[in-house]
């Protein structure tokens, strides 16, 4: 294949793996903090939304390189040229991760279903939206999570920022107040909140894994990884979109009655009488959209990241993979069934694992871009390792945060 100018038709056929992360991203726990954003402190969080979609896009950048650079996914890279101990550790995390905040996603879709349908049971949803997960990805066919993903994108993109034109904000306190990079209200440990639900752990790892679907028969890498930064970037700005048209819409109709919102099915229920139904339907879509794409999401990296971690079979049909995948898909809905939603002890668990392992993401793949011998002419040159230490800073007072979170969640319980 030619290395070529770039063609716009080029870029389109590119898009796929940034969109899959992008509504990764955007799950019922990023929906429900931009509305507690908005609600609480108005517009002031715009710009640390900014600044976390600008974090995950240069936090993710490195499997672009690793991925179709050199032909290795990121755990491969881990297992390989660090330890297979950190491999095994960091799926760990993700596993958990999964578990944990998979039956908050899946509660997520019910609420929003149950808008739709009221009196429908909120297990009878869960039970439906983990099955039509796992159908999609036992077709083992990535363009199908890839064009599924797209669909989801559009989705929220039409309900939220629709909603939030409904709204009708002040533009010019949009703008002065949105920017006005003061932290809101002073509270710190909530602005943090929001940069912490937009960069997780397992995005990089989940994202080189779909770059290694995407790209494996790459002949002209150069040009693959360009046309990968379009995709990335572009995706980063539509999550910065979405979510910041939440913020927007709570900022401009709930922030002035004085109301709380607790949770993203509270905010749809809250538009209702301020701005009609109409609005609630929008918000209630856009949620489902949000809820489903992180269910798939999480559902469908594991059948990648488990054999490359434990350096087993990949195939997805092989029954450890089958085994892995079925326990991200039952456990959740078990919990759903006994409990109603995650145990708290289960959420602070891998609250901690996240907070511990976001900062060693970020230096693995620190290491891993400077190995010569591994990436060769992709290994980082001086902005990009000035670029990934400021990153690997950022992150580690993220996890610093959420460690002291879980210590107060921790010191409640007694």
């Amino acid at each position: 294949m030619s290395e070529g100018k770039l063609t716009l038709k080029d870029y389109i056929k590119a898009m796929g793996p940034g969109a899959i992360m992008s509504a990764a991203i955007i799950g019922p726990g990023t929906v429900t903090t931009a509305s507690q954003q908005g609600a609480l402190y108005g517009f002031t969080s715009l710009w640390i939304l900014l600044v976390a979609c600008v974090i995950a896009y240069f936090f993710q950048e490195p499997a672009m390189r690793i991925s179709i650079g050199c032909k290795e996914s990121v755990m491969v890279g881990v297992r390989e040229h660090l330890s297979p101990g950190v491999a095994k550790f960091l799926w760990i995390v993700i596993f958990v991760g999964s578990i944990a905040f998979q039956a908050g996603n899946l509660s997520g879709a019910s609420m929003a279903l149950e808008y739709f349908v009221p009196g429908t049971s909120n297990l009878m949803w869960a039970v439906v939206m983990s099955l039509l997960a796992f159908i999609i990805v036992m077709l083992n066919r990535y363009k199908v999570i890839e064009n599924v993903n797209q669909v989801l994108i559009l989705m929220m993109v039409f309900a939220f920022v629709l909603t939030a034109f409904t709204s009708g904000p002040d533009i010019g306190d949009l703008v002065t107040e949105g920017f006005s990079f003061k932290i809101p209200g002073g509270n710190a440990v909530l602005a943090v909140s929001l940069l912490a639900t937009t960069v997780t752990p397992n995005l990089v790892l989940g994202y080189s894994a779909f770059l290694r679907k995407k790209y494996a028969d790459s002949q002209t890498p150069a040009r693959d990884i360009k046309l990968a930064k379009a995709d990335l970037g572009l995706n980063m700005f539509v999550t910065f979109l979405i979510t910041g048209s939440i913020i927007v819409c709570s900022a401009t109709v709930i922030h002035p009655t004085g109301k709380e919102i607790t949770s993203a099915a509270d905010m749809a229920t809250q538009l209702v009488p301020l701005l009609g139904r109409f609005a609630g339907i929008l918000f209630s879509i856009g949620l489902w959209a949000a809820a489903i794409s992180s269910v798939l999401y999480h559902v469908s990296i594991h059948n990648t990241l488990f054999p490359t971690a434990f350096h087993v079979d990949e195939d997805p049909k092989a029954k450890h993979n089958l085994a892995v995948v079925a326990a991200v898909v039952l456990i959740p809905v078990i919990l759903i069934a006994f409990l109603g939603q995650s145990p708290v002890q289960l959420i602070i668990a891998a609250q901690a694992l996240n907070g511990i392992a976001l900062p060693m993401v970020c230096v693995i793949c620190w290491i891993l871009c400077n190995k010569k011998d591994l990436l060769g002419t992709y290994a980082n040159n001086l902005r990009q390792n000035i670029v990934m230490g400021c990153v690997t800073v950022l992150t580690t007072i993220f996890a610093l945060n959420a460690l002291i979170s879980v210590g107060k969640s921790i010191l409640a319980m007694f």
